[in-house]
């Protein structure tokens, strides 16, 4: 059973990992929650508990993000790789949620039944 606080969504992009001591990868993401994201795995296995950072860059309605970000692989397996982001930010954290979660109001109207078209 995983114990998550985020949701996981799958999406299409790429990260640059840059692993000690100044080794560079890169790589395919699967999914990416509030805690972290998933990669396929590149050509190596590395070990859960290796501290890395990732760059990558984030889309929502024509608006576009990059990211810099400390993480950890909390997770190795025969084909994905899991990082859980030690130190995100405020500003990740807000593009994380906004792509992750429908804003308020669409949620709301959702809810209600009506169209959020107007």
């Amino acid at each position: 059973m995983e114990h998550r606080w985020s949701i996981r969504k799958p999406i299409q992009g790429s990260v640059t990992l840059t692993l000690p001591p100044w080794d560079k990868l890169q790589a395919d993401i699967c999914d990416i929650s509030l805690g972290g994201l998933a990669i396929i795995c590149p050509y190596r296995a590395i070990p859960v508990n290796t501290v890395a950072t990732l760059s990558f860059t984030l889309e929502r309605d024509g608006r576009v993000s990059h990211h810099r970000l400390p993480a950890q692989v909390a997770h190795c397996g025969n084909t994905r790789i899991g990082f859980l982001f030690t130190e995100p930010g405020r500003e990740t954290l807000h593009a994380l949620r906004d792509m992750l979660y429908q804003p308020a109001i669409k949620l709301s109207a959702s809810i209600a039944g009506r169209s959020c078209a107007a």
